[in-house]
């Protein structure tokens, strides 16, 4: 039996429905009553979990053969994996499956790259067989500038004209749900990306096409684009290492693809035009 973390985000709620459609058991963490509805209705087990008590994560942990570890952004973040490490040994799990990102090093300007890296230690060194994925950034990324792209016709940014390979979450459920269901990845880590390279003025591009009408990328200053993320509800030392990450982008570090998502799924990553037409309702 698989336990889920993170089950209810992007990669998770698909990683959710590919288990479902599988007929594999799992657990998922639910944080809330309408979350744990909704896996129930997957036929998988919802369970509550409070990941700041050790004894409520090894609970969660019983029974379990395999655990698929992703955590949302926070200071504690490396803190929390480990201790999800540390005990899934102690209950005899055999494999676990991190989510981390691309580009982590121990000396990144971006606080998020350093704790994963202290987190990805942690996990090579426990003992445990492990594959670690790295995806680079989420076309679902982009349903969040819904709003802007159809009120103000934009989208912001301080990627400048930095390339990425954006990935869909779908691919990297795909890619993880593979991991945990085959023999033949222990011990890897993968850097899963699209396999077109684009800069954000290529994608309001695309956007004017699937829309209908023009969209224009603004590039903002690191302050504006802190300022702007702050006024949705960031806190402010998680908007200033998006921004970090961004000035990475930026300058040319997440202009890479590699061949995963082919290589472990055996089908090709979806194309980012594929992406907007089966999204276009929430752009359009």
């Amino acid at each position: 039996m698989i336990l889920v973390t993170g089950g209810t985000g992007k990669i998770g709620r698909e990683l959710v429905r590919q288990l479902s459609a599988a007929g594999i058991p799992a657990r998922v963490l639910a944080r809330s009553s309408a979350a744990a509805q909704t896996i129930r209705q997957f036929g998988l087990e919802p369970v509550h979990v409070d990941l700041t008590d050790i004894r409520s994560i090894q609970e969660s942990l019983k029974g379990m053969e395999k655990v698929f570890l992703l955590a949302p952004p926070s200071q504690s973040e490396t803190d929390l994996k480990s201790r999800i490490i540390a005990a899934s040994k102690e209950a005899g799990v055999r494999q676990v499956v991190m989510i981390t990102a691309a580009g982590n090093t121990h000396y990144s300007p971006v606080f998020q790259a350093r704790q994963h890296a202290q987190a990805e230690d942690c996990l090579k060194t426990s003992g445990l067989r492990f594959t670690i994925l790295q995806p680079t950034f989420f076309m679902q990324n982009f349903i969040k500038q819904a709003e802007a792209i159809r009120s103000q016709g934009a989208i912001y940014g301080n990627y400048g004209e930095g390339k990425t390979a954006f990935v869909d979450a779908r691919d990297i459920a795909r890619v993880a749900m593979a991991c945990l269901t085959e023999d033949t990845h222990s011990g890897k880590t993968y850097v899963v990306t699209g396999e077109e390279r684009l800069t954000y003025t290529e994608v309001a591009g695309k956007l004017s096409t699937v829309v209908g009408k023009e969209i224009r990328y603004v590039n903002l200053t690191p302050e504006q684009a802190i300022e702007g993320m702050k006024a949705v509800g960031l806190p402010e030392w998680l908007a200033s290492d998006l921004a970090r990450l961004s000035q990475n982008v930026a300058a040319g570090l997440f202009a890479m693809t590699t061949d995963v998502v082919e290589g472990v799924t055996k089908k090709r990553p979806v194309h980012f035009d594929q992406f907007l037409k089966d999204n276009r309702s929430a752009f359009a």
